[in-house]
């Protein structure tokens, strides 16, 4: 009997260790899928980008909706969403678990705020006024080299309650992030604790595509780990800067770091002339070219 036992123990064992081998090789195979699937449409290769979407349907299926509706926003979010300067539009819910989200920028060295931080601010009071059911989430962590205690969220909601009267108990802040993908991240869990279904963006102008492909991404994410319908994001209001886009490899590359996915080397070199390229015109279009 007892030996019956021992084998039967080792047969279970082995089958146990041969699925979870199994299930992590698929994993790997489906991860390796979405990191092309990223190259492909930082490339603008649309055949390649519904193959690999294709492959991972055969794959998983509930990765495969998570993915194509990402996919299907970033496409959105790059060829034809409007940008709102000033203030949100019309049409957004006036209900509170409709949340305005404005996204951090660095401090000055003593820890105020600089120009396109209150402009950001600005834009997050005028749109609050319009909907006042809304709760505000500013999100930006330490960022100034000679005050280390100053927070782009608390600054920012110092700015929006003592500068423009904003009720402070309409405000809430998230002051742990060093950068977008960290704000996506941090502030996602804030906005599911206060119960929030909807939210809008509020950026500058040329961050705006980055921070909602972001938030979009972080938002399916989480709400897959825990079983719910994630946070969806609705529209967008802008500080206009006249600074041109970031362009879809930092885009693409941020979006690879909340999907925990690795675009492999030799993708990485054929891509490196597009990173650069997106680069330096960023740089030239917002800092050399100017007046």
């Amino acid at each position: 009997m007892k030996s019956f036992l021992f084998i039967f123990f080792l047969i279970s064992l082995s089958h146990f260790i041969t699925s979870k081998t199994s299930m992590e090789d698929l994993s790997e195979t489906i991860k390796t899928l979405e990191g092309h699937l990223l190259y492909y449409y930082i490339h603008e290769k649309k055949a390649k980008v519904e193959e690999m979407l294709t492959k991972i349907q055969s794959l998983d299926e509930n990765v495969y909706k998570r993915d194509k509706e990402i996919m299907d926003y970033w496409t959105y979010i790059d060829d034809s969403m409007e940008l709102h300067n000033n203030v949100a539009p019309d049409g957004l819910p006036q209900t509170p678990d409709h949340a305005f989200v404005v996204l951090g920028y660095a401090l000055n060295s003593d820890g105020s705020l600089r120009k396109e931080a209150k402009g950001r601010c600005d834009v997050a009071y005028e749109s609050a006024m319009r909907y006042p059911n809304s709760l505000i989430f500013v999100t930006g962590g330490a960022t100034a080299s000679k005050n280390k205690t100053a927070t782009e969220g608390g600054q920012m909601k110092d700015y929006l309650v003592n500068v423009k009267g904003l009720d402070a108990n309409r405000i809430i802040t998230e002051t742990k992030a060093k950068d977008t993908i960290q704000n996506a991240k941090y502030t996602i869990e804030k906005l599911i604790e206060s119960n929030i279904k909807t939210m809008t963006v509020i950026t500058s102008d040329y961050h705006l595509r980055r921070g909602s492909i972001l938030f979009k991404g972080v938002a399916m994410v989480k709400a897959e780990s825990l079983g719910t319908t994630p946070i969806q994001v609705l529209e967008n209001a802008v500080y206009p800067t006249g600074k041109s886009t970031e362009g879809k490899s930092m885009e693409g590359y941020a979006l690879a770091a909340v999907l925990n996915v690795k675009i492999s080397l030799a993708m990485v070199i054929n891509t490196l002339p597009k990173i650069i390229g997106d680069g330096l015109r960023y740089f030239l279009n917002n800092y050399i070219l100017e007046e």
